[in-house]
């Protein structure tokens, strides 16, 4: 972040202000103002100058905004991209996931769900997410053990200890 010295008259007085400019990389990264961390991400993506994971962590915010703006087809380009810079990072499969969740296509979701878990075995959400679209295509077993996972990384998700409660009951 830059920070700029600004020296301004105030009824004869003079008043020295430290004002702050943020550049595209602050801007991608924080997450109040959805319009600016768009426009953030996009203007650090076209400079095209960031490592690689930056790069990717740039794609993979944008295409969070996207998604939760209805863009679905916008949010799959970038989620790619960033698989592409930076195949370690695990939340670029996770997110892909649950647009294709969203899609009803989950057996995708359950390939991206499963690549997050691979990138990263305590990643509860994933196991959640997992179980979720393990039990939309009716594998009760399967959607069990991906609960009790994300349980036994997160014993206080409520979500995970609901569906199991529910899956037990039946």
């Amino acid at each position: 972040m830059q920070i700029m010295q600004i020296m301004v008259v105030l009824g004869g007085l003079l008043w020295a202000m430290s004002v702050a400019f943020t550049g595209p990389a602050d801007d991608c990264n924080q997450v109040r103002d959805p319009g600016r961390q768009l426009r953030g991400c996009t203007a650090y993506i076209a400079k095209g100058t960031g490592a690689p994971e930056n790069l990717a962590t740039a794609y993979v915010n944008r295409a969070n905004i996207y998604a939760q703006r209805g863009k679905p087809a916008l949010a799959m380009k970038d989620y790619a991209a960033a698989m592409a810079l930076d195949p370690r990072n695990p939340l670029a499969p996770y997110n892909r996931g649950n647009l294709y969740f969203d899609a009803k296509r989950y057996e995708l979701a359950i390939a991206d769900y499963t690549r997050a878990i691979e990138l990263d075995p305590e990643f509860a959400l994933a196991f959640l997410n997992r179980g979720l679209a393990h039990q939309r295509l009716g594998d009760d077993v399967a959607a069990a053990k991906d609960y009790g996972r994300a349980l036994a990384i997160d014993p206080t998700s409520k979500a995970a200890q609901e569906r199991l409660k529910r899956l037990n009951a039946h």
